[in-house]
């Protein structure tokens, strides 16, 4: 196990690139650090918001980074240059509401990588097609902020959640909505497909996890153990083991087939943000409120 200390505020977010060779995180801090995991250490420091970054996504060539924060801005990254080349602003002036998107709060880049999805404050979805990123298309289903965005492995479904406590699904090619999926209490966090794409997690501030089959549109099984908001999923590669982090201070992994809780985890860093799951699903890694993150080997 790893503790990799640098950010001076809370860890917002993480994400493993597509070869599993470098992690990122970002924070209330206002930076985004990339990690050299064989030395426990920082080897990059990206200081470029005004405001914490609250959401980070690899393109699936591993070769651009967005990250997005509650300035109303979304930073493009080129990893080979280690610069970036390219930022979205949702706002003219962050004192003109009329033209203010409420901050960015989620991120997902579509498996083909022809688009970006960006979840707004202000209940809105933008899609940017990665080939002209000046004519994003908008989806407005929620009426608060988006707290996450996700594509299903097909690229043809795209599912949302926020502060409405509803999660929506849409058609991602002509941006219909499909289905509002109804069930939980309070504001949905966050999101997760399975890797056949045939069943959806979501969790929430009510505590719970729900599971969803997607053909159907129907709620399958809630999972039920966390006793503080459940802040991030991430689903293994084999689709079988569900893992979750919760303001409870705790990581949490369950058995997606029987609905039962296999371990939990307490490192002693605060509430718990974030957490991601390295592609090969061998390793994670968990964001605290305290500012550390964890590593450790699943096995």
């Amino acid at each position: 196990m790893l503790i990799l200390r640098g950010h001076e505020g809370p860890v917002r977010c993480l994400a493993y690139s597509p070869d599993g060779r470098l992690l990122v995180s970002g924070s209330d801090d206002k930076t985004v650090r990339f990690w050299d995991l064989n030395r426990s250490q920082t080897c990059h420091i990206v200081e470029d918001h005004e405001d914490c970054v609250r959401a980070l996504a690899f393109a699936p060539d591993g070769k651009t980074l967005a990250w997005g924060s509650w300035d109303d801005t979304v930073s493009l990254w080129k990893i080979e240059r280690h610069s970036s080349n390219q930022r979205l602003r949702f706002s003219k002036s962050a004192r003109s509401p009329a033209t203010h998107a409420g901050g960015v709060w989620s991120l997902a880049f579509e498996p083909g990588g022809h688009f970006l999805l960006v979840g707004c404050g202000n209940g809105s979805v933008k899609q940017y097609w990665t080939g002209d990123l000046w004519k994003p298309r908008t989806f407005k289903g929620h009426a608060w902020p988006v707290n996450t965005v996700r594509i299903s492995p097909s690229g043809n479904l795209l599912a949302t959640g926020g502060h409405d406590c509803t999660v929506c699904l849409w058609d991602s090619n002509w941006g219909r909505e499909r289905t509002v999926l109804s069930g939980h209490t309070d504001w949905v966090r966050c999101l997760a497909f399975s890797p056949d794409g045939c069943t959806l997690a979501s969790g929430g501030d009510d505590t719970t996890i729900r599971l969803w089959d997607v053909t159907r549109r129907e709620e399958k099984t809630i999972l039920a153990g966390h006793t503080a908001s459940v802040r991030q999923l991430a689903l293994a590669p084999d689709g079988h083991t569900l893992i979750s982090a919760s303001w409870d201070e705790t990581v949490r992994f369950w058995d997606v087939t029987t609905g039962c809780q296999r371990q939990a985890f307490d490192w002693k860093i605060g509430r718990v943000h974030c957490v991601a799951l390295a592609p090969d699903g061998m390793t994670a890694a968990a964001g605290g409120h305290d500012g550390l993150i964890v590593v450790w080997d699943v096995e």
